[in-house]
Parts: structure tokens; sequence; C-alpha cells
């Protein structure tokens, strides 16, 4: 007898890691600095259907649903970047229920445990775009593309 998985992520293995959360103020204060995204940092927004209304200034689009298929590569392409933040809608993390930013950043750093690999570290950011776009979306420095008319609506 076969059973039918309800969620996407029953098909990969269960995350084991647990990377540190880091607050919007914290991973802002590194955007404004001289720090280089894509070398110092990369901010990775895990969004697919509901991708929109803003995000994290330089942050890059994969998919969670495909993030896991994707990380050999994306361990290829960002090993060398010592910060790695991701994020979704909010990020969300209870005993019950991982959210899609933290179980990517939780897959990335197993993959980075388990090739022995110390130069970069998974994080994730705090309370997701939900949380930055409410306390960024003004300030043009932190927020690419914000479109208030998709805020008003409820995103899960």
């Amino acid at each position: 007898m076969t059973s039918t998985s309800n969620n996407w992520w029953d098909a990969y293995p269960a995350p084991k890691s647990s990377p540190e959360r880091w607050t919007h103020d914290k991973v802002a204060e590194l955007i404004r600095s001289e720090a280089v995204s894509g070398k110092d940092y990369l901010v990775v927004d895990v969004r697919r259907t509901d991708f929109g209304g803003g995000t994290v200034k330089g942050a890059i689009n994969v998919h969670a649903q495909t993030f896991f298929d994707q990380l050999p590569d994306f361990v290829s392409k960002y090993k060398d970047v010592p910060l790695v933040f991701f994020f979704c809608n909010s990020s969300s993390q209870s005993q019950t229920k991982i959210g899609r930013g933290p179980r990517c950043a939780m897959w990335y750093q197993d993959a980075l445990d388990e090739k022995r690999i110390t130069t970069s570290k998974a994080l994730i950011l705090a309370a997701g775009i939900k949380g930055w776009v409410q306390q960024y979306k003004d300030d043009a420095a932190l927020v690419d593309g914000f479109d208030e008319d998709f805020w008003k609506v409820e995103h899960p």
C-alpha cells in the first residue's frame, strides 16, 4: 500500500541543522555596510507563487519547492560566501512546522556540514519578508520592487 504525501517537502530528507536567526536590523546593517552581496553575504528569497510585492535588496529568488534538487549546484556556487540568509513570507518555525525559508537554510547547512565546508554558513532572516517590508518598505536601499497593493491582500 502506498501513501500519498500532502506536502512537497515530504519527498525530501528531514533537515537536521539549526541555523541561527538574524534580526531585520542586523541584516539591514550588513546590507548598508561596505559588504558586497554575492561575495560577503547572499540573501535568498525562496518564495514561489507568492513571490511579489518586493524583496530584500539584492536577494536572489530560488524556489523552495525545487531547492533540494538544486542543492549540489547551489553549494558549489555559494560555498565561499560566508553568510547565506534564507527567508520566505514569515520564516516561521515551530516544533511541528518548518517554514520554507528555515527549511532551505537547514538543508543548505546540512549539505555544508556533510561536505565539511566551513567557508559558508546558513542563516535565517527572522520574520521573513512580511516583517522586512513592514519595517523597511519606504527604504529603497533595503527593498527592491516594493508594491503596496500586493501587501493589501493576506499572503500565507
